[in-house]
């Protein structure tokens, strides 16, 4: 039992080669639901050997219970993004591990521990004004949602708290893939759309959809991209309703077509808000203005086109990544407010994989 004892035989890496590890100096870092919890820890690797990994490293250990006739499909993922397709801005398995619990199984998940949160620094970013940072971060958002699009990965629960930043280097990595699911674009079958905290929550799920893409992802992507700049979330709905007001009255309402293409169905429609008048984006200019950020640095263009309420015209994937705004981050020697490079958190490297040879 772990409590017994601090090593443990019975963990694998990513590939599914076992490996035995020292935990120590344990503790409970966050708690989410009742059957799911992450500890801060110490872990070093013991080899064949007997001699030991020096010095240990600082981890999350995220503690998980599934009932034995579900697959844990957070696993299986987890070891697709890192082993086949990893992502300098997605999270990386270390080391997991399995055990019975009672008559359900018991999983420990371990990654590297990153102490800052989005949610954590969401109130600095937008009191100094930090609009490099934010666009830092928004960029690297985007690039690992559209990663997950070509593996046909929804994450389903993109919010600020699931998404981790090192301070030092400016990374964002999107984590918590608790809810994610593999999906071909468009699959015929049902998923079910209670899923997405509700203050990031797309329109197609609050009413419904019987089929859903990637998309999702990216409106609550387009949501946090919002968030860092006025300071709160964009959309702060007491219940499914009010949120789908909050949304309407902010971007406008869609039409038909578009209710159609967010694969609604007709008995979901909700005549008394799809009839109303439209006025597309007219709230979210008028908050825009009222923060004063100079033209270049003002997102609210881009924006609306992220927050598209029709799933299929969403900006997403290279025409975001190289939509201008985003262009003084890549300027030679572009340092971040606390004086580190971007290339920190996005190396030369990196960018050619967006780019191409020529960055």
């Amino acid at each position: 039992m772990e409590e017994a004892s601090n090593i443990h035989n019975n963990y694998k890496d990513p590939r599914g080669v076992g490996v035995t590890l020292r935990v120590k100096d344990k503790k409970l870092h966050t708690r989410d639901g009742n059957f799911s919890f992450v500890y801060r820890a110490n872990i070093s690797q013991i080899f064949e050997d007997g001699s030991e990994q020096q010095p240990s490293q600082l981890v999350a250990l995220k503690q998980t219970i599934v009932p034995r006739v579900r697959d844990f499909r957070e696993l299986h993922i987890l070891r697709c993004l890192s082993v086949r397709h990893p992502h300098p801005n997605i999270v990386k398995l270390m080391y997991y591990r399995r055990r019975k619990y009672s008559s359900d199984q018991a999983y420990s998940l371990v990654f590297e521990f990153v102490p800052a949160t989005l949610a954590q620094l969401r109130t600095e970013y937008h009191k100094n004004k930090n609009v490099l940072d934010i666009k830092l971060c928004i960029w690297q958002l985007f690039a690992g949602l559209d990663h997950l699009r070509k593996l046909h990965i929804i994450h389903r629960d993109i919010k600020p708290a699931n998404l981790l930043v090192n301070s030092t280097t400016g990374r964002l990595t999107i984590a918590d893939f608790g809810s994610a699911i593999y999906l071909a674009p468009y699959t015929d079958r049902f998923q079910g759309t209670y899923a997405v905290t509700r203050f990031y929550r797309p329109p197609e799920f609050i009413l419904g959809a019987a089929r859903y893409n990637c998309m999702s992802d990216v409106w609550s992507g387009g949501c946090i991209f919002a968030e860092l700049y006025v300071g709160e979330a964009l959309f702060q709905g007491n219940d499914a309703f009010g949120q789908l007001q909050l949304i309407y009255t902010t971007l406008g309402t869609p039409s038909i077509n578009d209710l159609k293409d967010m694969h609604v169905r007709e008995r979901d429609f909700i005549p008394a808000l799809v009839s109303q008048a439209v006025y597309p984006f007219r709230e979210l200019f008028l908050i825009f203005e009222k923060l004063k950020y100079p033209a270049d640095k003002n997102p609210a263009s881009l924006i609306v086109k992220i927050l598209d309420l029709n799933p299929k015209k969403r900006l997403n994937g290279r025409r975001l990544l190289f939509d201008e705004f985003f262009d003084e981050l890549f300027q030679p020697g572009k340092k971040r407010k606390g004086g580190g490079l971007v290339t920190d958190a996005i190396s030369l490297e990196e960018q050619k994989l967006v780019f191409g040879t020529e960055v």
